[in-house]
């Protein structure tokens, strides 16, 4: 099992460990780990013939997850998509959802969640290059 772990925090920045990914199990929210104030991400797992137990959707956020390893179906609306290794879905927010371990070694995954509509800088619009 995981166990997260906040390793240094300052006023400005923090640092964790979820642990070795390769044997992570279960799920870990960075919010409840860093306190951050803008996005959730979380780390998950789900076992081979393993599902998430309810169908959930969002008042606000939509979600994007990166599979990691593994493979499985996210049943988006009703409808069943395959997803691996290296998959990317984006769900909006009012999009109901699951997901579904169909593969022999456990689905991981990375969730992200940030209030849809919200991003207005990103990359080099926001940063800024300090000579």
């Amino acid at each position: 099992m995981n166990k997260a772990e906040l390793v240094k925090s300052t006023e400005g920045y923090s640092v964790a460990t979820v642990g070795n990914l390769d044997s992570f199990e279960g799920k870990a929210f960075v919010k409840d780990i860093l306190g951050t104030t803008s996005i959730e991400l979380s780390f998950g797992t789900l076992a081979p013939g393993a599902c998430v137990p309810f169908f959930h959707h969002h008042k606000q956020n939509e979600e994007v997850y990166v599979v990691l390893g593994g493979e499985g179906v996210f049943i988006l609306d009703g409808k069943e998509e395959p997803v691996a290794s290296g998959s990317i879905v984006r769900v909006a927010p009012e999009v109901s959802r699951n997901t579904k371990c169909t593969g022999d070694v456990p689905l991981v995954y990375i969730c992200i969640q940030g209030k849809a509509g919200s991003l207005e800088q990103y990359t080099m619009a926001d940063g800024v290059v300090e000579e």
